[in-house]
């Protein structure tokens, strides 16, 4: 094989380079603008995430309050009818006193909501609390906690007729009181001092780095009893509708819900500052480690291929994302198996559109050959090769009538780009008209019409009919087709149509009189790039030179004209040829280290040079490269015959598995698997436990040998699962078989 020359490593070097920067920093403002609007997304949907959490544990916990306050309600049905309180009404005995303060205790340790429960009695002027230090002067009730007081004037609450929750302050401390509803006329005034720490506690079970501070919150839009109270006093305030999200900033809102006594509800303040903090982190991180990914991915690459023939162990903790330790490792590779099937074929589908590209920048390079502006081609070939079936391509040439009115050869030159410009308006579909070349006579355009409509042909040629009667320029349309590939042949259709101008100025292709070649010469070689492709699929070697020979003989007919199109017809033709060629060897697993460099340098002859000054050497590629893959192929041939035989000799072995036979055979694991069950008519792992099994039934029969001992003698270090296994296939275990 010829090397390549220093100069042209050179020249490959450098464009290497010129486009590694171009698409780096192309590929860096994506990235950090990807990054931007992920953030941006991701900070709006955490943020929502989190207010419906929010929601879900504010309003568990005030339903949680609010059965405790029923509790509540039920202890004090109880209390106020328990008669040793009545007792006291009417006699101040000691012993019912004791006994009433003995009832209040047990009430109050009963329910842990309450903190204290505190009993006037009106007749004898006398207090009974279980707790707290309680004093009683002028219809004011003194409460005390820690030496500090707090205020409580029942006769306030007496014109509601429901039962109350009320919050009480001074400048010293503060007290939540439950205020059951009483008759007017009672001789008693009973309430309850909520047990704050336990309700903080409560509240405290939702607080974390997103829930920032949650509080029970009063009528007046104070907190009651919260966890970081001051966090989130400032953002609430009387008269405000407790039963919704108000969002406070990009990454802040605030949580409420109502539904307690006297106007009381929950309140949570919500972030998810800290969490975007950390996404901000990775994303920052991401992008360096992104760019080292890109410096040796390839070395990843080449180092992944070296560990492709590992132990089956290591290869499934490597494979299998979860392995399952009830589930043999044959059978779960069985199904990381598959999904790599399914991977592959998607990797295909890639190559396919890599090909595409590879056409469509070798188009966009010759016909910018031709043009003052290369952006001009950049822009508008992407347009030529969406590959829709409903788009239709044509070739239009275009000549000034006055040129042959005036009956002269002196050049009436086209307003290119005006035309250009016309074709793309009267179009639908963006970038309609891409100019092929022009000279001082006459241009050449390319046309896409997209969409279902019909009869597009028609249309253009009404087009064409009414710009003559406006400019009167000749125009000479070509068939339509639907691949770019068939370009060249539309441009010497539209050519070979444009003899008929010296009889209609507007004529079609398809309308030219009999004897029109019937096969353009640049016509594309779909029907035997097929028979190619399939002859490889069935490695049929003779049918596929054949058919590579034929391909040959079409390029070295193709014309040498004027123009430059049959070039992009020569190459397109040659990377198909070398495409079908590597899809086959990749199905058939051959590494790709063995034909890699014969690859890329006939893959470098035809993207970079003219083919006939680089005839010779593609040529030779092209068929070492189908010796090489014959030869591969032969030496990869493996019949049932000498697998079944090495299965038979190796199956009672601990080590053996699908692994051991690819390494035997050289061949990857995902091929063996298929080739094992395409020869043996079933999977690996099926086919070496009906071995095993009935080897294992023979031993149980006519040996005394341990258990153990015979699930080891079949290939099973863990006699468990070899139990296991025996069961599930015989419906009894390998001791009810023995008897």
């Amino acid at each position: 094989m010829k090397k390549i020359s220093t100069s042209q490593l050179r020249h490959s070097h450098h464009t290497l380079m010129h486009y590694f920067l171009s698409y780096f920093l192309l590929l860096s403002f994506l990235l950090i603008s990807f990054f931007l609007i992920v953030h941006v997304q991701l900070s709006k949907t955490y943020l929502a995430m989190l207010s419906q959490r929010a929601e879900q544990q504010l309003n568990h916990v005030k339903d949680q309050f609010a059965g405790g306050l029923s509790s509540i309600d039920q202890t004090n049905s109880s209390l106020v009818s328990n008669i040793n309180l009545i007792m006291l009404h009417y006699t101040n005995d000691s012993w019912l006193q004791y006994l009433a303060v003995r009832e209040i205790k047990s009430y109050a340790t009963a329910n842990d909501l309450v903190e204290c429960i505190v009993y006037y009695d009106k007749l004898n002027d006398e207090i009974y609390t279980s707790g707290k230090h309680v004093l009683y002067e002028d219809g004011v009730f003194s409460i005390f906690n820690n030496g500090k007081s707090v205020a409580f004037c029942p006769d306030t609450y007496e014109d509601s007729i429901t039962n109350q929750l009320i919050h009480i302050e001074s400048s010293e401390t503060s007290c939540l009181l439950y205020y059951p509803y009483s008759n007017p006329g009672s001789n008693y005034v009973i309430f309850y001092i909520i047990n704050e720490i336990n309700v903080q506690n409560m509240l405290k079970g939702i607080v974390s780095d997103e829930i920032l501070s949650t509080a029970l919150v009063g009528p007046d839009g104070r907190t009651a009893i919260g966890v970081n109270q001051n966090l989130l006093a400032p953002h609430l305030s009387p008269g405000k509708n407790l039963d919704k999200v108000r969002q406070l900033d990009s990454q802040t809102s605030l949580q409420t819900c109502s539904g307690l006594y006297s106007g009381f509800g929950m309140a949570a303040l919500i972030s998810n500052k800290a969490l975007m903090d950390q996404i901000g982190k990775v994303f920052s991180r991401t992008y360096l480690v992104l760019c080292l990914i890109g410096a040796t991915g390839m070395l990843i690459v080449l180092f992944a291929m070296r560990k492709t023939y590992l132990p089956l162990r290591r290869l499934a903790q490597k494979i299998v994302e979860d392995l399952d330790p009830e589930q043999g490792y044959l059978e779960q590779l069985d199904v990381a198996f598959s999904a790599a099937a399914s991977e592959n074929r998607n990797l295909q589908e890639k190559i396919e559109k890599y090909r595409l590209s590879m056409q469509k920048s070798i188009l966009d390079s010759i016909i910018a050959d031709g043009h003052s502006s290369r952006q001009e081609t950049l822009d508008n070939v992407d347009s030529f090769f969406t590959m829709e079936p409903d788009n239709l391509l044509f070739a239009l040439r275009m000549r000034n009538a006055a040129r042959d009115q005036a009956r002269t050869d002196s050049p009436f030159p086209l307003p290119v780009q005006e035309i250009a410009g016309f074709f793309r308006e009267a179009l639908p579909g963006k970038d309609s008209c891409l100019v092929l070349e022009h000279d001082d006579d006459s241009a050449i355009f390319l046309l896409s019409y997209p969409g279902p409509e019909e009869n597009k042909e028609e249309s253009i040629l009404t087009l064409l009919e009414n710009y003559y009667e406006e400019e009167e320029y000749l125009s000479a349309l070509s068939n339509g087709a639907s691949s770019p590939m068939d370009i060249p042949s539309l441009y010497e259709n539209a050519l070979y149509a444009s003899r008929e101008w010296s009889h209609k100025p507007v004529v079609a292709f398809r309308a030219m009189p009999p004897g029109s070649p019937s096969r353009p010469s640049l016509t594309y070689p779909y029907d035997s790039l097929e028979q190619l492709a399939q002859a490889l699929k069935k490695q049929d070697f003779p049918e596929a030179h054949s058919q590579i020979q034929e391909l040959f003989a079409l390029i070295d007919s193709s014309p040498a004209g004027k123009n430059t199109l049959p070039d992009f017809f020569v190459r397109c033709v040659l990377i198909d040829i070398l495409t079908a060629l590597i899809n086959a060897m990749n199905q058939k697993n051959i590494k790709f280290r063995e034909y890699r460099d014969i690859y890329f340098e006939a893959l470098y002859f035809c993207r970079s040079y003219p083919y006939p000054e680089k005839k010779a050497e593609i040529q030779a590629h092209i068929k070492q490269l189908l010796t090489l893959f014959q030869s591969e192929a032969e030496s990869q041939f493996i019949n049932a015959a000498q697998i079944q035989q090495l299965v038979e000799e190796c199956y009672t072995s601990t080590e053996f598995s699908i692994s051991y036979l690819a390494d035997i055979f050289h061949v990857s694991i995902t091929y063996m698997s298929f080739l094992f069950k395409k020869e043996m008519g079933e999977n690996f792992s099926d086919y070496v436990w009906a071995l095993r099994l009935e080897k294992a039934k023979k031993l149980l029969l006519t040996t005394d040998m341990p258990i153990d001992d015979i699930s080891l003698a079949v290939g099973y270090l863990n006699a468990s699962s070899f139990r296991r296994k025996f069961k599930q296939t015989t419906g009894m275990t390998p001791s009810q078989m023995r008897g």
